[in-house]
């Protein structure tokens, strides 16, 4: 139980990052170049959600929104992988 829950902030950061470097990105970047950052966008607005939450002591508010979005992060990460393929 205890990896499942980082596994599912993970999903969710990805989730995250994917969605936002799609609008912020072009087309022609990488796919690798964009999973890359779209990681590093994902980690610190996570981060960022999480320490927010904590400091307004609603640290379960947060951690259940995030893992509500880590489902999205498969379909995310899928679609992802199916353009880098096509």
């Amino acid at each position: 139980m205890s990896a499942l829950v980082p596994g599912l902030l993970l999903l969710a950061a990805l989730s995250l990052g994917l969605r936002t470097t799609s609008v912020l990105v072009k087309p022609t970047v990488h796919p690798l170049i964009r999973l890359v950052a779209a990681s590093a966008i994902g980690i610190v607005m996570t981060a960022a959600m999480l320490e927010l939450c904590e400091r307004y002591q609603v640290s379960e508010l947060g951690l259940g929104l995030l893992l509500s979005i880590s489902p999205v992060g498969l379909f995310d990460l899928a679609k992802w992988w199916f353009r880098w393929r096509n």
